[in-house]
């Protein structure tokens, strides 16, 4: 598997979750991101939930990011609208590990 990504409103009711292949490549992204950084903390065999303020920290860190290939720039792009769009419904984004 990999990790989920799932975008919740401001009561955690799951409101979308994100599919596609560029997903496959979040375990490697979470194992390369720089230590500390948000991504970094993104647990690969757990859950990890991020509020409004942190998902406004983690598009800047992605900002940021060099992608290393083009699956990694789709990665990013999905990662930054998922977490603007989260933010819009003053919700979270989670992530389930495996």
């Amino acid at each position: 598997m990999g990790i989920d990504v799932i975008i919740q409103n401001q009561v955690h009711k799951q409101i979308e979750v994100l599919t596609g292949g560029a997903l496959e490549s979040m375990s490697g992204v979470v194992s390369n991101a720089p230590s500390g950084s948000l991504l970094w903390g993104i647990h690969k065999h757990a859950d990890t939930m991020f509020n409004a303020k942190q998902l406004d920290a983690l598009i800047e860190e992605i900002a940021a990011l060099s992608p290393r290939n083009d699956i990694e720039r789709e990665l990013f792009a999905m990662l930054s609208n998922a977490a603007e769009f989260a933010i819009r419904q003053r919700g979270y984004i989670w992530f389930s590990g495996d």
